[in-house]
């Protein structure tokens, strides 16, 4: 049963509500002042009699501000409060967008009410994934803190995600106040960075139980005129090659493929009667070399975080309802300036496009897909393109830009894209006579060995790779 009833606004009751923040802006309150509320509130008839304000908080607040003596109120039978908290958030919604941080706090007033994710979803409208998110991020103080201090819930969850990593999260908090734009790419860093350093703890574990000793890269390399070398490097008296048993100390690293690498060390080769193999370094680094060096180790990770985000915006895009804007001039475009990199998306990486569409079919992705009745075919032209495009790219892209793919990263940014710093020295490479000229002697990382060379010569430790590019490989 439902009653419209003229009631003082300052004799109604206004019990827990979704929104944290009324947001009673001037010109909302100016309307109310000049046309009084037109909108009835919803109330219902509390145990005490009184009118308990379902619907309508911003109004009825309104309302009391301005002093309006009565308002229009539709007073109906008593709501279950699971349903009255889900109603709102669709009524606020619909009146006015919920911060991501009144959304949060709504969710989890129904989850401790006994509703279900699932159920939540239902009643709200939500998608489920926004649910459990939020009610995740409600299990932190901290994430819950960044959410109510305009985080946005994806950012939020984040921050959950690093919960007791306080320098990570500083870190975070820093970017999402400074530079918002950035904070996928430095989240992403993050994690790589975690994964890194959990993967070389496991292994520096492994070598101290098997009694080697684990000393630091400045040692394990750049010392070649003192007692320690590479296994690899040294000779029996017989002229054999040492193995593992040989080594009394590890170096453990970063590879250039991505991956741990262990360095097998002697410490005194010299004493125990081995050779080695090679000449002596010419000499020690000087400190702008050094600063070189360290500065292609830093943009080669922050290019492995961009590309996790970059591959993940193509996902993104692709899975939308219709193609970005341009998206058949830019395939149009990229068919003649790009030609070979459009094949190769085509020809070699047609199951790469595949899984940019979210098809897990190893074989014949791309026949699947497009046999489809429902087939995007628009979509489905751009993934093969984008492949192509995305395949293109390396470490060695920012270090030697061109055109293929500044068009590439430019295009992206057109559709949203943030790009990150280290993508920017491709995108910025020619536009101006001040930018600092790309080192292209370090280029070569990836190319494919020389005769006499293996690929495991040549895929050494990234820090070995970068001191042999520089000038400062041993002679052989």
């Amino acid at each position: 049963m439902t009653d419209l009833e003229m009631i003082d606004p300052a004799t109604l009751t206004i019990d827990a509500n979704v929104r944290a923040d009324v947001q009673l802006d001037k010109a909302f309150l100016a309307s109310i002042k000049e046309h009084g509320v037109i909108q009835p509130v919803v109330a219902h008839r509390g145990e005490d009699g009184g009118a308990h304000v379902l619907y309508g908080q911003r109004r009825t607040l309104a309302a009391v501000e301005t002093k309006q003596p009565l308002i229009p109120v539709y007073v109906v039978d008593s709501l279950t409060e699971a349903d009255r908290l889900a109603k709102q958030v669709v009524e606020n919604d619909h009146r006015q967008a919920l911060t991501d941080h009144d959304r949060a706090e709504a969710f989890h007033q129904l989850s401790l009410l006994g509703v279900s994710a699932t159920q939540i979803a239902r009643k709200t409208g939500a998608k489920k994934a926004t649910v459990d998110s939020a009610l995740k991020v409600r299990t932190s103080d901290t994430a819950t803190a960044a959410l109510a201090n305009g985080m946005t819930l994806e950012m939020a969850a984040v921050i959950e995600e690093f919960h007791g990593d306080e320098d990570a999260i500083a870190k975070l908090e820093q970017v999402a106040d400074q530079n918002p734009q950035g904070f996928d790419h430095t989240a992403q860093r993050l994690r790589d960075d975690r994964t890194r350093a959990a993967l070389i703890a496991e292994a520096t574990a492994e070598a101290e139980a098997q009694g080697l000793k684990v000393v630091d890269e400045d040692v394990s390399y750049w010392d070649y005129k003192g007692a320690m070398a590479r296994i690899s490097d040294l000779r029996t008296r017989e002229g054999e090659p040492l193995t593992v048993e040989d080594a009394d100390a590890v170096h453990i690293g970063w590879s250039y493929l991505g991956e741990v690498r262990v360095t097998y060390l002697n410490t005194d080769w010299k004493a125990a009667g081995f050779t080695k193999l090679g000449a002596a370094r010419s000499g020690k680094m000087t400190e702008e070399e050094k600063a070189e060096r360290r500065t292609v180790i830093e943009n080669n990770k922050a290019w492995d975080a961009a590309t996790s985000v970059r591959i993940e915006f193509v996902q993104k895009l692709l899975k939308a309802k219709t193609t970005p804007r341009g998206a058949l001039k830019f395939v149009a475009q990229s068919m003649g300036a790009h030609g070979y990199t459009v094949a190769d998306g085509l020809s070699k990486h047609s199951g790469f496009a595949a899984e940019l569409l979210g098809v897990a079919n190893e074989y014949g992705a791309l026949t699947v897909i497009t046999g489809k009745a429902t087939a995007k075919h628009e979509t489905n032209v751009l993934a093969v393109v984008l492949a192509g495009f995305e395949k293109s790219l390396s470490r060695a892209s920012w270090r030697n830009p061109c055109s293929t793919a500044k068009d590439y990263l430019n295009q992206l940014a057109v559709w949203g894209y943030t790009l990150s710093d280290v993508e920017t020295l491709i995108t910025n490479h020619g536009n101006t006579e001040t930018q600092e000229t790309v080192n292209t002697e370090t280029s070569a990382t990836n190319e494919a060995p020389t005769p006499g060379e293996t690929f495991e010569d040549v895929q050494t430790d990234e820090e070995e790779l970068i001191a042999e590019e520089t000038g400062y490989a041993e002679a052989s």
